[in-house]
């Protein structure tokens, strides 16, 4: 690995214009427990590597009348030991409760999970199923998108729509109410340090009767992106949402990731894993609407 210049800006003020001199020759490290693995591969040989964990600004949980926006630089750890998420937004204060080691997960951020955009990202996964938005800075302005559509993006690195002198600062989803519910349930390999093998996010929203009024389930590390399971999403809206019905869904969960991932020897292991993954899911959803509604009757 060559050498490289390391820069650590204060402010995001500060920050930009230095992206932009570099652009495709940076490489920006937060918790670095993606970046100084592929550094350590020889994978990545940039002119600087700029540090945004300085950037205090980006280090935040800030709840709305409408909205629970997270700076790009909190740590997995301070998101799943706030205690609103851990009241309101159990699917991703799971998902980043189990992220890696306590170490891992004090390093870590949810900006570099999305920057990132890696397959077992569990965060990643969460606030996608939340259908969450993120925002973009640059020299240019600001730029603020659906994360599925981030994900869909032709950037600089062809994993998303991240331009090679944008910064990720943001991201946000809509503040749930009591008649939300949200799981996240991860199998990986070991209890300990596991990367997933499948993780499986779940929201949905349901009337004062109890019908669902919308779902929202992924599942994560079963392609380049959590895997949107739209079929059984489209099965559980207008119906009443007991366990049973929740259970229903589980035949059209397996039928989605079999025709996803039927040419790979791994599908044999994961149509049927994923079963149990979201039937994990639909337990936390049901505890959830007893909690806050007493009951779906």
């Amino acid at each position: 690995m060559k050498e490289f210049d390391f820069i650590a800006p204060r402010t995001v003020e500060e920050f930009l214009p230095v992206l932009d001199q570099y652009k495709e020759k940076a490489e920006i490290v937060a918790g670095g427990t993606d970046i100084v693995l592929e550094f350590n591969e020889r994978k990545l040989n940039p002119e600087v590597v700029l540090d945004v964990k300085k950037l205090k600004e980006l280090d935040y949980i800030r709840v709305d009348e409408d909205y629970v926006h997270i700076g790009a630089v909190t740590s997995h750890a301070t998101i799943a030991a706030n205690e609103y998420i851990k009241e309101n937004v159990v699917i991703l204060a799971t998902a980043c409760g189990n992220v890696g080691s306590p170490q891992i997960r004090n390093l870590g951020t949810i900006g570099g999970n999305i920057a990132t955009s890696s397959v077992a990202g569990d965060g990643l996964c969460a606030v996608l199923t939340l259908d969450a938005s993120v925002v973009l800075k640059s020299v240019e302005g600001t730029r603020v998108m659906k994360l599925s559509d981030f994900l869909n993006g032709e950037g600089y690195k062809k994993i998303n729509a991240l331009k090679a002198n944008e910064l990720l600062t943001e991201v946000f989803f809509e503040k749930p109410d009591k008649h939300t519910a949200t799981a996240f349930y991860k199998l990986g390999k070991r209890k300990a340090l596991a990367i997933s093998m499948i993780g499986g996010g779940m929201v949905v929203k349901v009337d004062d009767e109890g019908i669902c009024t919308f779902a929202s389930l992924r599942a994560g590390a079963l392609g380049r992106y959590p895997l949107q399971l739209k079929a059984a999403e489209e099965f559980l809206v207008g119906k009443k949402l007991t366990m049973d019905t929740m259970m229903a869904s589980l035949p059209i969960i397996h039928d989605i990731v079999y025709e996803s991932a039927k040419t790979r020897p791994s599908v044999i292991y994961k149509k049927e894993a994923v079963q149990g993954v979201f039937h994990g899911d639909f337990q936390v959803i049901e505890d959830q609407l007893n909690k806050n509604m007493g009951g779906i009757r």
